[in-house]
């Protein structure tokens, strides 16, 4: 997933101190510098031989301001990768950064890290330790000393899968493709009160995630408008296994994993914004324990060696979570808080990577405002809108 950062007033060199303090924070992670490919045996893994980021600088005549406003791919332009020749699936590129400088002096940040090497959490705790290199030339006091270890995440001898919710969520994530749907990236701006309205109707019992998937899932399944109101519509959770692991402190690499709740078009539609936010807490209640996220580790180990067989396949394009949804939270993500020293960040972006069905939530900007990007098919935009309330 491509994010792009947005800086006022860069002053000259930026560029230059960002690519330093890249060239020292990499020195701590490894995997970042090395490729993704296969070994001898076939099997995927990251190969750490130092061929390092991919790290692109660009000087657009432009002003900063008309992107601003712009998602998907009318930002592409200031990501790396749209660019690139990068090889096939046998030897990737890991991270990829660019940095625009624009006229009126300011600057966007694009960063693409891979999702085989590390989760949000440790990405985001990569850019903060990137961005005090670049400060003042070394790692902060306090940095904690980085942990590759991933034993912990390896698979039980034999591999028991115990919960059958487990092979449904992850086979293969319930993704279709649509070629020829066009899908645009919105955005949702919802200000502290309008969430505090939201969670109001949930009788503020549940968590401010609980409350904004559910109003997502809702307000895109009413604007996918189902002829067949039985159709069944689901919701994939995204879950941080790392307290329930016990991950040790500093581990750096990629403890995500998914639940799944599904009812009916119906069901979700006609009960409240309540009922959907409960259904959401039963699956993430049910996904939240060492049995459930132990047997997805012994699932992703079983499917992974059935790949570590088949030849590398092109990734699909086009794809759709209909008649699901994804709705991931980074609203913990210090995204704001990305300084290289010259201030923070005053906005963020993403890239539309061809997805529908995705309703990505940042983190609260410094004026309150909730920032909701959303994939979405063209035909469903409109309709979307009007549910969301614009």
């Amino acid at each position: 997933m491509p994010i792009v950062l947005f800086y006022e007033n860069a002053p000259a060199g930026a560029a230059a101190r960002i690519e330093s303090g890249l060239a020292t924070v990499l020195d701590h992670y490894p995997e970042l510098a090395g490729r993704i490919g296969r070994d001898e045996q076939g099997r995927h893994c990251i190969h750490l031989n130092n061929e390092g980021a991919i790290f692109v600088e660009v000087v657009c005549s432009s002003e900063l301001a008309p992107f601003l406003d712009k998602r998907g791919n009318d930002v592409k332009d200031l990501v790396g990768s749209s660019t690139l020749e990068l090889g096939d699936g046998m030897n990737r590129v890991p991270l990829i950064i660019q940095v625009t400088r624009f006229a009126c002096g300011g600057l966007a940040l694009s960063w693409e890290g891979h999702h085989r090497v590390c989760d949000g959490s440790a990405h985001t705790q990569f850019l903060l330790n990137w961005a005090s290199a670049a400060r003042t030339g070394s790692l902060t006091p306090g940095f904690v000393p980085l942990i590759h270890d991933r034993s912990f995440l390896s698979p039980r001898d034999p591999p028991v899968v115990e919960d059958p919710l487990v092979e449904f969520v992850h086979k293969p994530m319930s993704r279709t493709t649509v070629p020829g749907q066009e899908v645009l990236t919105l955005t949702e701006n919802l200000t502290s009160k309008q969430i505090s309205h939201l969670k109001s109707l949930c009788g503020n019992k549940y968590t401010t995630y609980e409350t904004l998937s559910a109003h997502f899932w809702r307000c895109m399944t009413a604007a996918r408008d189902f002829e067949d109101r039985s159709t069944l519509v689901g919701h994939f959770c995204p879950a941080n296994g790392r307290s329930i692991l016990n991950a040790p402190p500093g581990f750096f690499g990629n403890a995500i994993y998914h639940t799944f709740v599904q009812t009916s078009a119906a069901d979700l539609l006609d009960g409240s914004l309540e009922h959907a936010a409960g259904l959401i807490r039963q699956a993430v209640k049910r996904a939240s324990n060492r049995v459930f996220l132990e047997s997805v580790i012994d699932y992703l180990a079983l499917e992974q060696a059935g790949e570590d067989d088949r030849p590398p396949q092109a990734e699909a394009k086009d794809q759709s979570w209909i008649p699901n949804v994804m709705i991931p939270c980074w609203s913990r993500f210090p995204l704001y808080e990305v300084d290289f020293g010259f201030g923070d960040p005053f906005r963020f972006s993403t890239v539309n990577v061809g997805i529908e069905g995705v309703f990505t939530i940042g983190p609260p900007r410094k004026d309150g405002i909730t920032e909701v990007l959303i994939n979405v098919r063209k035909e469903h935009a409109q309709s979307l809108l009007a549910h969301l309330g614009n």
